[in-house]
């Protein structure tokens, strides 16, 4: 059970999306685009994750702080005795979406709860994810020229997560279903070779580890 719930969420992206909307509209001021660089666009709002979430939190918790200082947690629940590390990413050109994290922090802390949210193009539409307890062993090991980030192996730490908004689609259990659908319909006749080709993709998604798509919602500007 996450102690965030869907309320604060959307109030703290509310929030996020109110000042994206004014810096968007400073950069053009002097004749910049923010939304040229979705990377760099996504560190200039990171620090407002962490204020957003802090005061969304506080309103249920006592003791949330978040001092943005290099080293410090990016939010501290004293009554709860919890770390939150805060990850604001989009897709990449691809499509693809990589959850990272800081190898060297969650090693020294040993396990560390996670508030990634997944913002389009426009910062409109969202994908917030709450993964509680996550370890070293639920990222890839850290590799040469990483810069010290490692990704999530998202087949293992979905067992840990929360979605709070949006949806995480389990694309095995997606192509499973349909599988199933083929082999059991009533209506299609297969062939003995058809059936061997289907059982076999069946035992392809029942054995790889779990892919996901993330599906985005979302969410009025305040």
């Amino acid at each position: 059970m996450s102690y965030l719930t869907r309320e604060m969420t959307v109030s703290a992206l509310a929030n996020m999306r109110g000042f994206h909307r004014d810096i968007v509209n400073t950069y053009q001021k002097y004749d910049m685009d923010l939304l040229d660089n979705l990377g760099r666009r996504n560190i200039v709002m990171s620090q407002a994750q962490e204020k957003f979430f802090a005061e969304a939190l506080s309103s249920k918790y006592s003791g949330v702080t978040n001092d943005g200082k290099t080293g410090q947690p990016d939010i501290i629940l004293e009554e709860l005795n919890k770390e939150l590390e805060c990850k604001l990413t989009s897709r990449h050109k691809g499509g693809a979406i990589s959850l990272q994290s800081d190898f060297g922090t969650l090693s020294q802390k040993g396990e560390l709860d996670y508030l990634y949210v997944i913002a389009d193009n426009a910062f409109e539409r969202f994908c917030v994810l709450h993964f509680t307890d996550l370890t070293t062993d639920d990222f890839r090991p850290l590799s040469t020229g990483s810069r010290g980030k490692v990704s999530m192996y998202k087949h293992k730490a979905m067992a840990k997560c929360n979605v709070l908004l949006g949806n995480a689609v389990n694309l095995n259990e997606l192509e499973l279903a349909k599988l199933h659908d083929k082999l059991n319909s009533p209506v299609i006749s297969l062939s003995d070779t058809a059936r061997k080709r289907l059982l076999k993709r069946v035992e392809y998604w029942q054995d790889t580890p779990a892919k996901y798509s993330y599906e985005l919602e979302e969410v009025s500007c305040e």
